[in-house]
Parts: C-alpha cells; structure tokens; sequence
C-alpha cells in the first residue's frame, strides 16, 4: 500500500509512512468493510494509525507494524533495523501464530505456518554492509510486496469475521 515518508520518534527516527490523525469513522467501535482488501487495509490505516507513536487498536497497530517493516526494507535496505524492528517482528509473531492471540485463533494451521514463515524471512538477512561475493537474493533484506500483502491480507481476514476494534 503506498504511503508517504514521515519520522517517528518512537522508532529512532527511522522513517515510517506517512498516516493521518485517527478519525471519526473509526468512532462506531467497528472496522468499515467496503471494497476489496487494499481498501480495508487503507481503511485502517487511515482511521486507526496515528501520525506519530503506536496505534490504540490492535488492527491499527498490526497495520503499523507491517509498513514500518516494509518501508526500512524497500527504502532503506534495513540498515537502520535495530531492537525495535525486532520488537515489531515478535509482535506481529504473537499476533498471528499465538494461541491466546484473537486473530490467530481465526487462521487456519496452515497460514499460522505461512505467516511465522514470513516473518522469520523478514527478520533473517544480511545488511549490505555484509555483502561479500557468496550473497544470494534470498539473503537480502526482503523488499518484494508479497510477504507484506500477505500479512495484511491475515488481518482482513480476521476484520471481516470479527470488525469490532479490539483497543489495547
């Protein structure tokens, strides 16, 4: 989903997308499910992602999580990863593969698996301060759409069986 660059504090000043204050749409306690995916998606991120620090919503901070994760992959080569990518990465671990985790309970076994497998393949690269002559692509940072669709597309999921927001 493209979004524009703006600095986070909370993240070190690494560069996040840019996101609008939360808005009153998000007011009926309920996730809005029109259109396809990427508009749900929008949705959220619009009306549950503040402009700056953590979303108040688990579907808001889920959202959060996985752009922050692909921007410093695909416009910064995870050269700024540090203890609070990690943090983001055992977060979006616990909330789709926990078994006390609301969306995981609603996901199959099998994108359980898929999601921990994406995840793992997001955290596990060399910097390209690393790079010697051996490096195959599947050792950079992970820069494609794919993984991170398919993590978004985890939560639409879980929105469009239960689209209460969950505040945390």
């Amino acid at each position: 989903m493209p979004m524009t660059q703006t600095q986070d504090p909370q993240t070190n000043g690494a560069h996040l997308p840019d996101s609008h204050s939360p808005q009153s749409g998000a007011a009926s306690g309920q996730i809005k499910l029109i259109g396809c995916s990427q508009d749900i998606a929008l949705w959220i991120w619009e009306n549950l992602v503040p402009s700056s620090g953590r979303a108040d919503t688990l579907q808001g901070e889920v959202i959060r999580a996985i752009e922050l994760l692909a921007w410093e992959a695909q416009n910064n080569g995870n050269l700024n990863w540090n203890e609070e990518f990690d943090n983001l990465i055992a977060f979006l671990t616990e909330v789709f593969t926990s078994s006390g985790s609301v969306i995981a309970a609603t996901m199959s076994e099998e994108a359980k698996c898929s999601a921990a497998e994406d995840l793992y393949r997001l955290s596990h690269f060399l910097l390209p301060t690393e790079l010697d002559s051996r490096v195959y692509i599947e050792e950079l940072p992970y820069v494609k759409e794919d993984l991170y669709d398919r993590l978004t597309e985890h939560l639409i999921q879980y929105c469009r069986q239960s689209p209460e927001l969950i505040y945390r």
